[in-house]
């Protein structure tokens, strides 16, 4: 757990205060770190709301959209944000609990929304053959590809376009 002890921030309100992590922090299988996930914050507190932002930095096990080779992808993000105190937040805010600041959720919540909408080995990737499943990158398949607007179910969609 990626923890922030607050007792001295809530107590000097309007003082910034630094804090690093690193670590490998439990996402479960959505997230599966390759080297420890290094954060850097500097949050203050202001009238119980505590204002933090930093860096994330970290390299990700992923797999290839196209051929679903395994891969690393070097991530780094940044976050600025404002949690409350448990039970006045609203609904799309983060909170804390007495003097613990807990960053998982946020931390899960940037790498989930900062990663690309696909991950791809090389960009010339020919992904795999969607009849026999041959890596099309290492050997070429003797597959028929007769995909022609009768066979194709979403022919009828190309006018909509």
């Amino acid at each position: 757990m990626i923890d922030i002890n607050l007792s001295t921030a809530l107590k000097s309100e309007g003082e910034t205060y630094s804090y690093e992590y690193s670590g490998t922090p439990d996402f479960g299988k959505d997230i599966d770190l390759n080297e420890s996930l290094k954060l850097h914050a500097d949050y203050s507190a202001d009238e119980k709301r505590i204002s933090i932002k930093g860096t994330i930095h970290t390299v990700l096990n992923v797999r290839c959209d196209r051929c679903l080779k395994e891969m690393t992808y070097d991530f780094a993000g940044k976050f600025d944000e404002v949690f409350l105190p448990e039970g006045t937040q609203g609904e799309d805010e983060y909170t804390y609990r007495s003097e613990t600041l807990c960053l998982d959720k946020m931390v899960y919540d940037i790498i989930m929304l900062g990663l690309p909408h696909q991950l791809l080995c090389d960009e010339k990737c020919k992904g795999l053959c969607p009849k026999c499943g041959q890596d099309l990158n290492i050997t070429q398949c003797e597959c028929e590809t007769n995909d022609t607007d009768e066979t194709n179910p979403f022919a009828k969609l190309k006018g909509l376009f």
